[in-house]
């Protein structure tokens, strides 16, 4: 069984692998912005137009994105893996 993580990058399946890396990039940069959102908004809130509880829609949103991002990096590289190990050599 090959392992999708430790593709050659000169095989064909390297835009797959790179997908895979970027999708996982953005579900950590959506969880960074989620908590500095929620401080931000926690500290500077207060107003009637972005009450204090809105940070906690922030940093709710955040943990999603994290999921979310990561559930679909998740599912390609399954799906690689599916097609890597049921191709005919």
């Amino acid at each position: 069984m090959k392992d999708i993580a430790k593709t050659d990058w000169r095989d064909s399946d390297w835009i797959i692998a790179k997908l895979i890396l970027i999708f996982k990039v953005f579900a950590w940069l959506a969880a960074a912005l989620g908590v500095v959102f929620f401080f931000i908004i926690l500290i500077g809130g207060g107003t009637p137009e972005a009450p204090r509880a809105t940070s906690i829609l922030a940093l709710v949103l955040g943990f999603f994105y994290l999921v979310f991002f990561y559930t679909i990096a998740a599912i390609m590289g399954l799906l690689a893996q599916v097609e890597v190990n049921t191709r005919k050599e």
